[in-house]
């Protein structure tokens, strides 16, 4: 087996007061916790489920889980100790990492014969049949396995994973089916899941008809992180190999065939699994060619996360445009001050809900495609960020407690589930606090569960959201979210929602901008420098401090307002319904109707919020050398 890797994150630390209010590093360490508190120290793989909602929480292993969404718990924990600085055991962190980098050979990522885990190819086989006692590859995991190394890469400065990923990427492109100007895996090549690469080779390389043909409901997302991957590398290094696969397959999903329409009846047949058929498009609009969607949320954004790093790396403003017409499409599909999205609009069984992936994602489009110049998006990022990013995370071990003692759900086997399917009975409560739950209605989890895909994904937005609160650049610092933050040449002490406070302690910055949020009334905000009142100097939506020297303290006031609106989400369905909510600033209080079932995981439980000033903590802070801004 491949030595441990051991990814060190160097950075200082000290105490300091700050306000208690949302705190993405302290949010980070609770989400190292539950990772790692989910890792199979004997297989040195994820348990891929978590079950609350039963007299026994539990954790199981879990087809796909393993072999796809290993390397997305690899590279959030690379992106969480960052943020945090946590040590939590890091020695299984260690031997977890060298596991999945002997998992990478001959220029692919195996999943390898192993009897100890016979679920290991069992994803779907209604569709692609029963699982074989063979190796096999499933890209999109080896397309993920590249953003892992790459983040390793990033976090360790070193070029010592750079043959493995150009090896990979070599790799996925060799296996690729190429036609014309494009490429593709085919979703039916193999068993067990889509795009499934057998040892033995592809046994059907027919190019899909249509974006939900298959037993995710999505083809085009079985591409996404393949292109994503390929980018960062060429980005990188130049390969040209790497630039040819990620065209080629950006070329593929784009087709009109895989966009556009509206959901139509559901299949009678079931042959389409929870997703109803395609209607045209309303008169007028053009949708395939907007980047419209109407299937599976987190499987589009894949694809359009792919999309937006092959736009933004060679120039292309076809597809930078479709992306972003994509992405706030994507925003009237829920409810965007929550920054929830209706992640099955489609889907008869699970309708109104949000997957936590998704959230990774909205935060991850947000910002990049401000990046990119494409608009300015901080103020969906911050309302995603406020309220469904940290919402959705685990974190009330008492209500889990209330919910397990009213369930009366029948254990795995108790269902006659094969136990094969080792469970884990362990403390999972205690041990799993900060992983995120598959799917959540706007006011409550219905009998809750985690699939490990969602903690993978929404993780990251943590980071995402993290890394680009403050920037730094020589002595120039930027503030985008007025969130508590501690960096090189400052910090942000944020007193929001309580009050309308933000104070930046200065440490070395001659330069300082801070943006302010679209709800912030101009006329009202005032700001010291020292404590005495200067007077504003706005580029554009940020306030800019020019000329500092050494250590100062630049104070921003303003009112917080509290507002209510309705939102329906699922229009014109039967599915339909309303949520009120309640807002201080852009942080969310209430949601009603509540949900008081004692068998659901309620949300939005914040009257604390409602008081007039924010409590004071002592807490660490941790300020790494390197922050990647591209990972």
């Amino acid at each position: 087996m491949t030595e441990p890797i051991d990814i060190r994150h160097s950075g200082g630390r000290y105490q300091a007061t700050v306000p208690d209010t949302l705190d993405l590093a302290e949010r980070a360490r609770l989400a190292v916790h539950g990772i790692m508190g989910s890792i199979d120290p004997e297989l040195l793989t994820m348990y891929g489920m978590i079950y609350y909602a039963t007299p026994r929480p539990h954790q199981s292993h879990w087809a796909s889980a393993e072999n796809t969404c290993d390397p997305k718990l690899a590279e959030s924990l690379t992106m969480l100790r960052t943020m945090c600085g946590s040590d939590e055991l890091r020695e299984l962190e260690a031997r977890y990492f060298g596991s999945m980098l002997d998992r990478v050979q001959d220029g692919l990522y195996w999943d390898f014969v192993n009897p100890r885990r016979p679920w290991r190819n069992s994803y779907a086989s209604a569709f692609y049949g029963d699982g074989r006692n063979e190796d096999f590859c499933s890209v999109a995991g080896a397309g993920r396995m590249i953003r892992t190394l790459m983040a390793w890469r990033a976090a360790t400065g070193s070029d010592q994973f750079d043959g493995r990923i150009r090896d990979l990427v070599h790799g996925i492109s060799r296996v690729a089916i190429r036609k014309g100007d494009y490429a593709y895996y085919p979703e039916k090549g193999g068993w067990g899941e889509p795009c499934c690469y057998p040892r033995s080779g592809w046994l059907n390389t027919d190019e899909a008809e249509d974006e939900t043909e298959g037993g995710e409901g999505s083809v085009t997302s079985f591409q996404g992180h393949q292109i994503y991957g390929a980018m960062q590398w060429y980005a990188a290094s130049g390969d040209a190999t790497a630039l040819d696969l990620a065209g080629r397959l950006s070329r593929y999903v784009m087709k009109t065939k895989f966009w556009g329409g509206v959901p139509g009846p559901f299949d009678p047949q079931g042959k389409t699994v929870h997703i109803a058929s395609r209607l045209p498009d309303p008169p007028y609009t053009a949708g395939a060619e907007q980047g419209h969607w109407f299937s599976h949320f987190h499987a589009r954004c894949i694809t359009l996360r792919g999309l937006l790093e092959f736009g933004r790396g060679v120039g292309d403003e076809r597809v930078l445009e479709f992306v972003r017409r994509a992405y706030e499409f994507s925003l009237t599909q829920g409810i965007a001050r929550l920054g929830w999205v209706n992640s099955w609009p489609a889907s008869k069984n699970l309708d109104n809900q949000c997957e936590s992936c998704a959230l990774g994602d909205l935060v991850a489009m947000g910002i990049r495609l401000s990046d990119a110049g494409l608009g300015d998006y901080w103020d969906d990022v911050d309302a995603c960020v406020r309220n469904a990013l940290v919402e959705q995370q685990v974190t009330d071990a008492a209500q889990l407690q209330r919910i397990a003692a009213a369930s009366t759900e029948p254990s795995w086997e108790e269902k006659g589930n094969p136990p094969a399917h080792k469970l884990n009975y362990d403390d999972t409560i205690a041990r799993t606090l900060g992983v995120y739950f598959g799917a959540v209605r706007p006011n409550a989890v219905l009998k809750p569960w985690v699939m490990h895909c969602c903690t993978g994904n929404a993780t990251q937005g943590l980071y995402y959201a993290w890394e680009g609160a403050v920037r730094e650049s020589g002595d120039t610092a930027e503030v985008n979210l007025l969130l508590n933050r501690a960096s090189k040449l400052l910090e942000v002490h944020s007193h929001l929602p309580y009050d309308g406070r933000v104070v930046v302690k200065n440490k070395g910055a001659r330069r300082i901008a801070v943006r302010i949020p679209a709800w912030v009334d101009r006329r009202e905000l005032r700001a010291t420098l020292g404590g005495k009142p200067v007077d504003l100097d706005w580029m554009g939506n940020r306030v800019v401090f020019c000329r500092l020297n050494g250590p100062c303290e630049i104070a921003l006031t303003f009112p917080v307002k509290e507002s209510t609106a309705t939102y329906t989400v699922a229009a014109n369905t039967p599915q339909e319904h309303q949520f009120t909510c309640t807002f201080r600033a852009s942080t969310c209080v209430e949601v009603s109707p509540a949900d008081h079932s004692p068998a659901s995981y309620w949300l939005y439980r914040r009257d604390h919020l409602r008081e007039p000033q924010a409590p004071l903590v002592e807490r660490e802070r941790f300020v790494a050398e390197q922050t990647p801004r591209e990972w």
